[in-house]
């Protein structure tokens, strides 16, 4: 079979600022192409092309047939839709920009910046942190799988959906659960928080999980209700259902 025409593949690329192609060092070249691939899928049908001048732009060729799919993952990491491991890797790829003192954008065959990454940009907006914190979620879990490890799991919680990263062993414990039970995982999470105050979550690595059964759920709407003061004068009785989990007594 002939190979395919470059008619039949479309362009993308991917440009940094702050090196050309004879000072970029190969292995952090690397580095950002492995993520790169990560964000793109389809990795049967991804190919990288060159590098090109200038600024340091490698050129992605992507075969016809799976550009729509390409197309639809990179609007949903620009919408944070998209899976665990495409977002992380967009996330990797955004600190090691700003690590190297330069920003970046993926541009499409016609020549438009679908995804920008701030890189140094977002560094100057940071007022504190990375910092690492112990935390918790739980939720049901609706998805578990990836091609990496850690694996990410994705939670859901009411209105509120959370992915977490666990070793394949953790994942494989967790699955049996999909999408019948509560449970809740501790692990450690990465945050940053910005200069308007928001925080925002980098990665979180679980380490262990356990299963919610609903009487212990009755159990503590139980005790909310034997609480004298009432639900009424609590400010904030989902807070305080969750201090009760966490075998906290309310004052």
């Amino acid at each position: 079979m002939a190979p395919k025409s470059r008619k039949q593949r479309r362009e993308y690329r991917f440009q940094i600022d702050a090196f050309t192609p004879d000072t970029i060092p190969m292995s952090r070249l690397a580095e950002y192409l492995k993520d790169l691939a990560t964000v793109f899928g389809q990795e049967k049908n991804v190919h990288l092309s060159k590098i090109e001048g200038g600024s340091t732009v490698p050129v992605v060729l992507v075969e016809w047939e799976a550009e729509p799919k390409v197309r639809e993952r990179l609007r949903a990491i620009k919408h944070r839709e998209a899976p665990a491991e495409a977002l992380y890797a967009a996330k990797e790829i955004d600190r090691k920009l700003a690590e190297d003192n330069a920003k970046g954008a993926l541009i499409d065959p016609v020549g438009t910046k679908i995804i920008n990454f701030p890189g140094r940009e977002r560094a100057t907006k940071l007022e504190f942190g990375p910092v690492s914190q112990p935390g918790l979620f739980q939720g049901v879990p609706i998805r578990v799988g990836g091609e990496n490890d850690p694996v990410p799991v994705h939670l859901e919680d009411g209105q509120q959906k959370y992915i977490v990263l666990v070793r394949r062993a953790l994942a494989k414990d967790i699955a049996q659960y999909l999408f019948t039970n509560v449970i809740r995982v501790e692990g450690i999470g990465r945050w940053v928080r910005h200069t308007d105050g928001e925080w925002e979550m980098l990665a979180f690595h679980a380490t262990t999980f356990r299963l919610i059964d609903d009487k212990d759920i009755r159990a503590s709407i139980a005790e909310l209700r034997e609480i004298p003061a009432g639900w009424k004068s609590l400010d904030d009785p989902l807070a305080a259902l969750e201090r009760i989990r966490k075998g906290e007594k309310l004052q």
